[in-house]
């Protein structure tokens, strides 16, 4: 009775982990949404230094264009997430800035 029930006991473990588990691969589709978004809020943060530096340097009108630059980005950051949420990424913005961070570490 002990035999059969540890060779029952072993027979499912060997089983069990030869079964390959299920990957929910990611579509090309988000891959290319999340890369345009890690873009985007590259240009935004490239821009934002940009301002600070024309305000410092008091060109009014030149920090005025990189007000509008960064205010469309941001338009297609938030547009870009509706879009990768509709596909079924939670919290992209924040994957999305992990992700920049993570790789320049």
């Amino acid at each position: 009775m002990f035999i059969c029930a540890t060779t029952a006991l072993f027979m499912t473990v060997y089983l069990i982990a030869q079964t390959t588990p299920t990957t929910n691969p990611v579509s090309p589709e988000v891959k290319a949404g999340m890369k345009d978004l890690r873009k985007d809020l590259r240009d935004v943060k490239k821009d934002q230094h940009q301002l600070r530096k024309e305000i410092k340097e008091g060109d009014q009108a030149g920090a005025r264009a990189i007000r509008q630059d960064i205010k469309e980005d941001k338009k297609d950051i938030h547009s870009d997430a509706a879009s990768l949420k509709n596909q079924g990424v939670k919290h992209p913005i924040k994957r999305a800035g992990h992700q920049l961070r993570r790789k320049h570490r």
